[in-house]
């Protein structure tokens, strides 16, 4: 019995591992098949913006050929149809009727005179200068010494 016992023993390991391993088998095979659904997913991502790129290349090269070859950022630019529309054209004719501007097709505003300014009364007169009775006083005196105030005559201009 106990080579009997060691077969059956030798087989019921031999199952398990061979249930273990075709679990494995089935755990690397899922994981194979996620691996190359995601880089699908990542290659055709990549391959819309590869497109992309392609075809503003290939613009490009076609704008550098019409413009003679030169590649310069004026040529390879997008042009703007419209780039001086900004919505101001619609405000300017009714500010422009408000000014009191007319078209060539209207006609002109009849002639009104200039209303008269009207009158301003006279500035009153200007009065004498008062003469200062008290004498100058010492910062009065001194700068009347002085003389000219920018005289820099006696100025050393490399002191620092």
């Amino acid at each position: 019995m106990g080579s009997e016992d060691a077969l059956a023993a030798m087989k019921s390991k031999l199952a398990n591992l061979e249930s273990e391993n075709s679990a494995r088998m089935a755990l690397l095979d899922k994981r194979r098949e996620e691996a190359l659904a995601e880089a699908k997913e990542k290659f055709d991502k990549q391959s819309k913006i590869q497109g992309g790129v392609i075809v503003r290349l290939q613009e490009r090269n076609r704008k550098a050929k019409a413009a003679g070859g030169w590649a310069t950022e004026s040529t390879l630019s997008e042009k703007v149809e419209d780039d001086g529309d900004f919505g101001f054209e619609e405000d300017e004719t009714e500010n422009e009727r408000r000014a009191g501007y007319r078209t060539a097709e209207e006609p002109p505003i009849a002639y009104r005179p200039p209303s008269p300014a009207p009158q301003t009364p006279p500035p009153p007169p200007v009065p004498a200068p008062v003469t200062e009775e008290r004498p100058a006083g010492r910062h009065r005196r001194a700068a009347a010494a002085r003389g000219d105030d920018d005289d820099f005559a006696n100025t050393d201009w490399l002191a620092t």
